[in-house]
């Protein structure tokens, strides 16, 4: 149990990592690629920042073995990954 709580530090951090990289990859590609887009592309990029926190968050607490919290804790840093990619 120690170590799927260490995973999920290590997935927390990562996803930390991620959105810290949102206004770097914002300078490189030009805020010119964030006007024009409508209230549900928001809506959807705020969803998977949610969605993808409440992942990793929950398998701090729902106690699983080792190689399904990685799974999980990979699926919310992936989640988060692509959810910058697309802006």
């Amino acid at each position: 149990m120690l170590a799927s709580n260490y995973i999920v530090y290590a997935a927390l951090a990562l996803y930390v990592i991620v959105l810290l990289t949102i206004p770097f990859r914002i300078k490189k590609h030009g805020k010119e690629s964030l006007k024009g887009r409508g209230a549900a592309f928001w809506a959807r990029e705020a969803a998977i920042f949610i969605a993808a926190a409440a992942i990793i968050v929950l398998c701090r607490f729902i106690h699983f073995e080792p190689f399904p919290t990685v799974a999980l804790c990979g699926c919310g840093v992936l989640a988060a990954l692509v959810g910058t990619q697309e802006l």
